[in-house]
């Protein structure tokens, strides 16, 4: 059994290590563009791209971390695969002008991504915080409702935060990332959506085997 938690463990820090070779790839793909060293046309802008990377990359280690302190192994690699998965949406969209080209992909990116970042923050959230509450009003679907409830709120709050982003970026560069005047409502409306897809999800899984912890 140690051998094979083992073996794992260390396929799981490979598979880690190559999505941060991915992340890091991206970022300074972007970064170059960003200096203009290169000259790939975007849809929008580098430096919205950017910020984004690099506030995803930097949550995202620090969650690592805290997460294996507290459990002894690395956070599973589907959850790094699942973040990388949703900014590459969003760069694929900026990259190939198909926020353009299809009216659709605006709400897919905000629909997928926000499922996805909900996900990532209720399996953090589970093993940072959650399990601490040992209080009798707090019993096993107690802990299951709240982690579920700071990981809607959360990943609404970095939406609302993430439409502020593009509007101040449009204010100081005269850009036009945040599109038409019903488009942050509708990003918003997606990014909900999205929410309320995880949050199914892991009730429907929580019903059906009694756990938790989609993934450990």
């Amino acid at each position: 059994m140690e051998i094979f938690n083992h073996e794992e463990e260390k396929n799981n820090r490979i598979l880690i290590n190559l999505t941060r070779l991915y992340f890091v790839g991206l970022f300074i793909f972007e970064l170059l563009n960003y200096l203009k060293i290169l000259q790939f046309n975007l849809q929008y802008t580098w430096l919205g791209l950017l910020i984004t990377s690099a506030v995803s990359f930097i949550i995202l280690e620090i969650a690592a971390y805290k997460y294996k302190k507290i459990k002894g192994h690395s956070l599973h690699w589907i959850v790094w695969v699942i973040i990388v998965t949703g900014l590459s949406l969003d760069a694929a969209g900026d990259f190939f002008h198909l926020y353009g080209k299809f009216y659709w992909w605006d709400r897919v990116v905000h629909y997928s991504v926000s499922a996805f970042v909900c996900f990532t923050l209720f399996t953090v959230i589970s093993a940072f915080w959650i399990d601490k509450f040992k209080f009798s009003l707090l019993f096993k679907s107690g802990r299951m409702k709240l982690a579920v409830f700071l990981a809607a709120a959360s990943t609404m709050s970095l939406s609302a935060i993430y439409e502020i982003e593009e509007y101040a970026e449009d204010l100081i560069f005269y850009t036009n990332r945040l599109g038409p005047g019903a488009d942050s409502a509708d990003d918003l409306l997606f990014n909900l959506l999205g929410i309320l897809t995880t949050i199914t999800f892991l009730y429907i899984y929580y019903l059906v085997s009694g756990k938790r912890e989609v993934i450990d």
